[in-house]
């Protein structure tokens, strides 16, 4: 399974920059952040259950790509993934989608779940 690429993960920018400045929060990577050496949130690129037989990064050629929502230039998923975070809490391991781009509500979402599961720590 793919980890999310950092650039994919630039309309959480908000949210990443709160995370980052919590209580023993430590990212080791763009994306892949832990708490007092213990896993918390990280990102990962899933296929969707759609058939589609493609890469994360594009194996299609240009010219077959499709536009997908978000301001121009903007990196996009390709057709056929989708976007996901993994937070772990005390014990267990929750998965959340989170299509590109997360809506506003969507990020208050994952905030309030990260803090919850921040909290259990």
């Amino acid at each position: 399974m793919a980890y999310c690429p950092p650039a994919l993960l630039d309309d959480l920018a908000e949210v990443l920059a709160e995370v980052r400045a919590w209580a023993g929060v430590v990212e080791k990577k763009p994306g892949v952040f832990y708490v007092r050496r213990q896993p918390f949130l990280h990102f990962h690129l899933v296929r969707d259950t759609s058939g589609y037989r493609g890469g994360p990064r594009g194996s299609r050629g240009a010219s077959e790509r499709r536009r997908v929502r978000g301001a121009p230039g903007a990196p996009q998923l390709q057709p056929g993934w989708r976007r996901r975070a993994d937070v772990k809490g005390r014990t267990a391991w929750a998965q959340l989608d989170l299509p590109r781009p997360a809506s506003a509500a969507r990020r208050r979402a994952l905030l309030r779940e990260l803090r919850a599961r921040h909290r259990e720590k």
